[in-house]
C-alpha cells in the first residue's frame, strides 16, 4: 500500500518542482516605460547634450508578425507609434525633473529593424528515404512549404530642448504624460515578478 501512495506523491512533487523552476526562469516582467539599462532589451535612455537639451532614445520590445505585407506594415506602424510615444513620455519626465514645463522636439529619427528567418516546419519528414537528394514526405503529403518568422523592433531618437520658441510646435510636459498614461495604462507601473 505504501508503493501506491509514493508514486502519485513523487509525480506531484516532480510537477511542483517543474512549475517552480519555470516560474523562476521566466524572470520579471518590465513595464513599457522602463530604462533600457534595467530591462536589457527595450526601454528608454537619455544623454544630456547641454543644460537645456537632451537626446532621448526609446527601443521597443521585439514583436513577431505574420509574414504578409499588410501584417508586417501594421506591426511596423504600431511599434513606431509606441517608440515615439515612449520617447515623448521620457522627454516630458526629463522636462519636469529639470524644473521646466514645456519642451520641443528639434529632431526625430525613427528606425525599424525587420528580421526574417525561414525554416522547415516539418523537419521530421526529412529523415525518411526518398529519391536521391530529395526527402520522402509520404504518400499523402507533398513537400511542406517553408515557414517564415518575422521579428520587428522600432527605435525613436529625439533631440529635445526645454522651453518654447514662437512659431514652433511644443509639448506641455504634464499634459503629454497624462495623455500617454491614458493611452498606455500600466506602462509606468513597478516591475512585476512572475
Amino acid at each position: 500500500m505504501h508503493a501506491r501512495l509514493r508514486f502519485p506523491f513523487t509525480i506531484g512533487l516532480v510537477a511542483a518542482a517543474g512549475l517552480l523552476l519555470a516560474a523562476c526562469a521566466s524572470g520579471p516582467s518590465y513595464p513599457l516605460y522602463s530604462p533600457q539599462a534595467v530591462t536589457g532589451t527595450f526601454g528608454y535612455s537619455e544623454q544630456k547634450i547641454a543644460d537645456a537639451a537632451f537626446k532621448v532614445t526609446y527601443v521597443s520590445p521585439q514583436r513577431s508578425s505574420v509574414d504578409s505585407r499588410n501584417a508586417v506594415e501594421e506591426r511596423r506602424q504600431a511599434l513606431l507609434t509606441l517608440s515615439n510615444d515612449m520617447a515623448i513620455w521620457r522627454a516630458a519626465a526629463l522636462t519636469l525633473a529639470n524644473g521646466q514645463k514645456e519642451f520641443r522636439v528639434t529632431r526625430r529619427d525613427n528606425d525599424v529593424d525587420v528580421q526574417r528567418s525561414t525554416y522547415d516546419s516539418y523537419p521530421y519528414y526529412a529523415n525518411r528515404r526518398g529519391p536521391p537528394g530529395r526527402p520522402y514526405y509520404g504518400p499523402d503529403f507533398g513537400p511542406p512549404w517553408p515557414d517564415t518568422s518575422v521579428w520587428l523592433r522600432a527605435q525613436t531618437t529625439l533631440m529635445v530642448e526645454f522651453g518654447r520658441r514662437p512659431g514652433e510646435d511644443f509639448f506641455i510636459a504634464d499634459e503629454a504624460i497624462n495623455r500617454l498614461r491614458l493611452t498606455y495604462p500600466g506602462a509606468d507601473q513597478p516591475v512585476l515578478t512572475k
